[in-house]
């Protein structure tokens, strides 16, 4: 015969106290998930901050270069400018038919440092720059990121100029297989003159130089030497400055989260 147990039930409630402590356990355990949650959050998302940081170095790496590179080719031109303008002020520039080649093929170049935004678009649309534990440097990015708006429009100053200014008198005034041919790495300048590198054409000439307004011609390579003056002095170089210190935060940062990678 099998005998069946009943199995026991308690019909007494448990003392206060155990319900305190079992509440106490249950709060305890949410309370150090919830913030081993959050550890595990903000670890992701700091290293996430740091990866864009990482890539934003180069990218400001890069820029500082350009800027560099940029303001010397720009110095360049205004040496051309100066050369054709103190030819023309001592009456000496329809004598100097090739130097004006030379200089004009420099000049009429678009020169402009092109902002790397690869970068600084990704902090800003993943949220990364809220995860950055350094509020100069946030406020730097965010600064650096708006003068991208401001070369843009200088950029279009320029080129504009040039288009409307520049470019027809290329076209029609320079005989087209010299003045390729020429370009800015077959030249030099020296003591205030320009040293042709390559053999220059015989009776290298203005195409109908008889109608060609030579004072209208300074005028308008004068008023683009300004217009570039302008660029350089309120918006290449403070860009410049200001993407040399942000560089410089952001190495500081990386090194001081272990992160940096050259």
């Amino acid at each position: 015969m099998e005998v069946h147990h009943h199995p026991h039930v308690p019909n007494h409630s448990k003392p206060w106290k155990e319900y305190i402590i079992e509440g106490l356990m249950i709060f305890v355990a949410v309370t150090l998930g919830y913030a081993a949650e959050n550890v595990r959050e903000h670890y992701v998302n700091k290293h996430k901050g740091i990866i864009s940081v990482q890539n934003l170095y180069k990218d400001l790496r890069e820029d500082s270069l350009n800027y560099v590179n940029s303001i010397k080719n720009r110095n360049f031109q205004d040496s051309c400018f100066f050369v054709i303008s103190n030819l023309f002020d001592e009456n000496k520039i329809k004598n100097e038919i090739p130097t004006v080649y030379a200089a004009h093929s420099n000049i009429s170049l678009r020169m402009l440092p092109i902002m790397n935004t690869m970068a600084l678009d990704q902090i800003k649309s993943s949220g990364a720059l809220n995860f950055i534990e350094d509020n100069e440097l946030k406020q730097l990015i965010q600064s650096y990121s708006g003068d991208e708006n401001g070369l843009k429009l200088r950029e279009q100053r320029e080129f504009s100029f040039i288009d409307r200014m520049v470019d027809p008198i290329t076209t029609s005034r320079f005989e087209y297989n010299y003045f390729q041919k020429i370009g800015n790495s077959n030249f030099d300048i020296l003591n205030n003159k320009i040293i042709i590198n390559i053999k220059v054409p015989e009776k290298l000439k203005i195409v109908k130089e008889n109608t060609f307004d030579w004072d209208n011609y300074l005028s308008i390579l004068g008023m683009l030497r300004t217009i570039r003056k302008s660029t350089d002095e309120s918006y290449i170089i403070p860009t410049q400055k200001k993407c040399d210190k942000l560089m410089f935060l952001v190495r500081k940062y990386l090194e001081e989260n272990n992160s940096l990678i050259d």
